[in-house]
């Protein structure tokens, strides 16, 4: 129930902000928004009262967009580069929501995404060490505890 809670709110066309919180977010300035909406870059959706607001997803597209700005490129490779990585994001957004099972951290010390519908029966662990900042992936049969001591032995190898 609350995970559906949050993708409708992530989803949700009314999380809108204006063009000067988005300056304010992004640090991007609303002239500059202004001429990237009037060129196709980013919308804004079309207010009555002329006011322009952004929508989520066009708020993460300027923060992208300044972003390859900032490293150089130009601006129309930094809008290619924008799209590209919100078509990828998207992509992986749509696997993920059919692949991940479970979450958890363990003592505060390991998170573990687990993964499922697999062909094989075993699960699919993602596990990260976040005292050490390591990353592991590690296959478990579906009866097997995840204990500290067992992920322990994990990051020794």
């Amino acid at each position: 129930m609350k995970n559906n809670m949050v993708k409708q709110l992530l989803e949700s066309t009314d999380l809108l902000v204006g063009i000067s919180e988005l300056s304010k977010v992004t640090g991007v300035s609303p002239r500059q928004i202004r001429y990237w909406e009037q060129k196709g870059y980013i919308r804004s959706t079309g207010e009555k009262n002329g006011n322009r607001t952004f929508e989520l997803p066009m708020v993460i597209r300027v923060e992208i967009i300044k972003h390859f700005l900032d490293e150089g490129y130009t601006l129309t490779a930094s809008v290619k580069k924008a799209q590209e990585r919100q078509e990828n994001i998207h992509r992986a957004k749509l696997l993920l929501r059919e692949i991940v099972k479970g979450m958890q951290k363990i003592d505060e010390r390991y998170t573990v995404i687990h993964l499922d519908n697999f062909t094989n029966k075993e699960g699919f662990y993602l596990i990260r060490d976040n005292e050490t900042n390591q990353v592991t992936y590690q296959m478990f049969g579906e009866d097997t505890e995840i204990t500290t001591e067992l992920l322990a032995k994990e990051f020794e190898l």
